[in-house]
């Protein structure tokens, strides 16, 4: 990705300006069209995870809402996405050994969920941005923002 990396780091710090004293921040893929925040925080990387009633973006990929779970924006149907996943709500972002965790975070003035990030298993977290690149930083909260929200709540699975 070259001179291009830092192109995209600085629109990133721009948008995120709480990446800039994150110093786990680093950009650690291309951009792709294949799967979005949702998709990613569910370790899948060939889908777009929204309701289809929102209709596709203008994008070449696989929309997909799991069939289990209701259809919405509401914070609950993101919830639920997870919980179908095998994920509980718990209390903190912080590492636990054998578990992963995501962070959901929402605007919660409109009640809708607005993205989603998992832990990796060394403790820093990883976003997928859109149609953009994934990241990792080193906690769910340096990606708060206006467009992104705020954290929600956290969730954990124990690893297979």
């Amino acid at each position: 990705m070259g001179q291009r990396v830092e192109e995209i780091k600085s629109l990133l710090l721009s948008k995120f300006p709480k990446l800039a004293q994150d110093k786990n921040f680093e950009i650690t893929s291309k951009a792709s069209n294949d799967y979005n925040c949702i998709a990613w925080a569910c370790k899948y990387d060939d889908r777009w995870i929204q309701p289809p009633y929102l209709g596709k973006p203008n994008l070449d990929c696989v929309i997909w809402w799991p069939p289990e779970v209701q259809e919405g924006t509401d914070i609950c149907c993101l919830v639920s996405v997870f919980e179908n996943q095998g994920y509980v709500i718990c209390d903190t972002f912080e590492h636990e050994d054998g578990y992963i965790k995501v962070a959901l975070y929402a605007d919660v003035s409109k009640n809708q969920w607005t993205h989603a990030a998992r832990e990796k298993r060394d403790g820093n977290w990883t976003s997928k941005l859109g149609p953009n690149v994934d990241i990792q930083h080193g906690t769910p909260y340096t990606i708060e923002n206006e467009i992104y929200g705020k954290v929600f709540c956290f969730m954990k699975m124990k690893f297979e």
